[in-house]
C-alpha cells in the first residue's frame, strides 16, 4: 500500500481581504479533507489536485474555518502543571496540589495531589499525570457503557481509549467502541452522549434517521449536548 505524502506550508487570501496560513498534506487519497487543530488549519489532498482546486474548496468553507480558528484563539488555554493551576474533571475545576515524594496521584475535596519522585523533570511528571487520567477515563468510561450497555441491550465486545484529533469517539464492524480520553473533562452530560452515540452505531453503522432515531431513544437530549461539545471540544485538547 503506497504510504507516501508531501508537506508544504501555504497561504490563501480570503475574500473578505484576510489571509490564513495552513498546513498541506498531499497523500494517496480520493478527496480533500479539511480539518482544524490547536495548531490550526490542515489541509488533507490528493497527490495531484491543482492548488486552484484547493482553495475553492477553502473558499467554500471560509465562514466554518474562521469560526473554528477564532474559537480556538478564545478557548485553548495554556496547560501548565504547576502548584494550584486548574484543569477540568468531569466539567469541574480541580486544582493541582503537587510535592516530592513517592508517585502518587489521588482526589480530594476538587483537589488532585500529585507526589512525584522528582517534580524538576516536568515531561516526566506530565506524562505521568496524563497516564494517570487516561486510566481515571477509562475506568469511568467502562461505567458509563455498562449502565446504557445493561438499559439499551448494546454490548460492544471491547472498550478502549482513543487518541484521535478529529473524533471523540468510533465504533467498528467488530464491535470495538473507542472513546476519547480527552473527553473526561468534559461533563458527564457529553461523556454520555458520546457513548450513546458510539453505542447506537452497534445496530446501524451509518447517520441514518433511523440512527439518530435510536440515538433520540437512548438519550432524549443529545441535541444539547452535541451543541455543548461544538463549544468546548477545543479545550479538551489544551492538555496535549
Amino acid at each position: 500500500m503506497l504510504k507516501a505524502q508531501f508537506k508544504s506550508t501555504e497561504s490563501i487570501d480570503l475574500l473578505d481581504g484576510s489571509s490564513i496560513s495552513y498546513l498541506l498534506i498531499r497523500k494517496y487519497r480520493r478527496s480533500i479533507g479539511l480539518r482544524i487543530t490547536k495548531n490550526g488549519l490542515i489541509v488533507n489532498a490528493p497527490i495531484f489536485v491543482s492548488k486552484n482546486h484547493i482553495k475553492k474548496v477553502i473558499f467554500s468553507k471560509e465562514k466554518w474555518i474562521k469560526s473554528k480558528l477564532n474559537l480556538i484563539k478564545i478557548k485553548v488555554p495554556p496547560f501548565f502543571l504547576r502548584n494550584c493551576h486548574e484543569f477540568n474533571l468531569l466539567g469541574e475545576k480541580v486544582i493541582f496540589k503537587i510535592s516530592e515524594g513517592e508517585n502518587k496521584i489521588y482526589l480530594k475535596n476538587n483537589s488532585c495531589f500529585i507526589s512525584f519522585n522528582d517534580i524538576s523533570k516536568e515531561d516526566k511528571l506530565k506524562k505521568y499525570f496524563i497516564d494517570w487520567l487516561k486510566k481515571y477515563a477509562l475506568d469511568y468510561f467502562m461505567k458509563r457503557v455498562s449502565f446504557y450497555s445493561k438499559k439499551n441491550n448494546l454490548f460492544p465486545n471491547k472498550v478502549l481509549l482513543s487518541n484521535a484529533k478529529t473524533k471523540w469517539g468510533s465504533c467498528n464492524s467488530k464491535k470495538e467502541v473507542r472513546l476519547n480520553w480527552r473527553l473526561i473533562q468534559s461533563t458527564a452530560t457529553i461523556i454520555d452522549y458520546v457513548i450513546c452515540h458510539e453505542l447506537s452505531h452497534l445496530k446501524f453503522m451509518d447517520h441514518s434517521q433511523q440512527f439518530w432515531s435510536l440515538v433520540g431513544e437512548i438519550f432524549p437530549s443529545y441535541n444539547e449536548a452535541q451543541k455543548q461539545l461544538k463549544l468546548v471540544g477545543f479545550q479538551l485538547y489544551h492538555l496535549d
